[in-house]
């Protein structure tokens, strides 16, 4: 009688976790990030912290500094991920998917500064970056504060590829929104493997005649 007591204590906190899970938000923030292939005098000292919220507050977290992210990049075996497949897989309608995340950006600090061998590339990429956010973050924040959205993009004239980004922001997402996009990349998954199934019976389907 004891050990089922024990099984359904275990099923219920089961159960409260994972509905605390599915209605709970998550929170990126990053703090201090700045990526660049230009010379250094000091070595990044930023982090990032990934927490579920609820109304604000968060229940669970975990705090990424850059040693432990450099360790974690260190492990992830990239020479296995085939980049060319997965940019034939990705079409527009995926695109399109990904925007059911509903994303809600809650701050954003941006600095970049970017350059290229040609001037005109140069200016042409800092013009469509420029016009690229001025369009998207008005979709992805939920009021106008100017003291929290600053972002400046400045050119690079030195005739070679340069680029410096600060970044600080905070990214919010419903856990249920993730699991809906996650469940339909599944699905779209078994949908593609059936076509191709099919399409590879075709040729032998009135070989019997």
């Amino acid at each position: 009688m004891i050990l089922v007591f024990i099984l359904l204590g275990i099923i219920t906190l089961l159960a409260f976790i994972l509905f605390l899970l599915v209605i709970s938000t998550l929170k990126i923030e990053v703090e201090k990030l700045t990526l660049t292939n230009m010379k250094q005098n000091h070595k990044p000292d930023y982090s990032i912290k990934i927490a579920l919220c609820l109304n604000n507050i968060n229940w669970l977290w975990v705090t990424l500094t850059d040693e432990r992210i450099e360790k974690l990049i260190a492990k992830i075996p990239f020479y296995k991920i085939d980049f060319k497949k997965l940019e034939n897989d990705f079409t527009f309608d995926d695109i399109k998917t990904l925007g059911k995340l509903h994303i809600i950006i809650s701050k954003l600090k941006l600095k970049a500064s970017l350059g290229f061998e040609s001037p005109i590339l140069t200016a042409f990429t800092i013009s469509f970056i420029s016009s690229a956010i001025a369009i998207a973050l008005p979709h992805l924040i939920k009021k106008w504060e100017k003291e929290r959205y600053v972002y400046v993009i400045q050119p690079i004239y030195q005739n070679k590829n340069l680029y410096k980004i600060k970044l600080n922001c905070i990214i919010k997402l419903k856990v249920v929104n993730i699991i809906n996009v996650i469940y339909i990349f599944i699905k779209k998954g078994k949908s593609d493997k059936n076509e191709r199934t099919t399409s590879n019976r075709k040729p032998y389907a009135y070989s019997h005649e």
